[in-house]
């Protein structure tokens, strides 16, 4: 394994990346551009309804909510603090690089729903350069990382998650 999955680990009481991303969105006017690691920058913008967000290079409907970065952080605890980004686009749902142990497989499960050996759509390139605008990861090639000053938040989370 990549990293080292934390055994008997409840991420659910930590404070909500979901809460961080969209207040620190509102605090920007609604908007804000991110940069991926590979330079490129996206247009993000906080939707009318409060619970979700656009951007023109996540052309899904409906949009995705703020609720998958809290999926994220949840695995990105669970894995030791990092977790491969994985690999949507040349793999479905339970193969290869497209796991449940991975960023992108997490979300295909725990947000969309998918099965295995279902295709994926692959978003991790604009949620990970969205988190890492907002503080809460380090966006690394190939893997994420909680920032320190993100782990920091997580008062009520017993040692062993980290």
């Amino acid at each position: 394994m990549f990293f080292q999955k934390i055994s008997n680990c409840n991420p659910s009481q930590h404070i909500k990346a979901s809460d961080v991303i969209r207040q620190k969105l509102l605090e920007n006017g609604g908007i804000a551009t991110v940069s991926s690691i590979n330079g490129n920058s996206y247009i993000v913008k906080a939707s009318r309804d409060g619970k979700s967000f656009t951007c023109d290079e996540l052309p899904i409907k409906p949009p995705y909510e703020y609720r998958v970065f809290d999926i994220i952080v949840d695995l990105l605890i669970c894995q030791g603090g990092k977790a491969r980004k994985g690999n949507g686009r040349n793999y479905r749902m339970g193969e290869g690089n497209c796991t449940e142990d991975t960023v992108i497989g997490a979300i295909s499960k725990n947000y969309t729903g998918k099965k295995n050996g279902e295709s994926v759509y692959d978003p991790v390139f604009v949620l990970a350069a969205i988190m890492d605008w907002a503080g809460i990861v380090r966006n690394q090639r190939g893997y994420l990382e909680l920032t320190p000053q993100f782990r920091e938040k997580f008062s009520s989370l017993k040692k062993s998650c980290f």
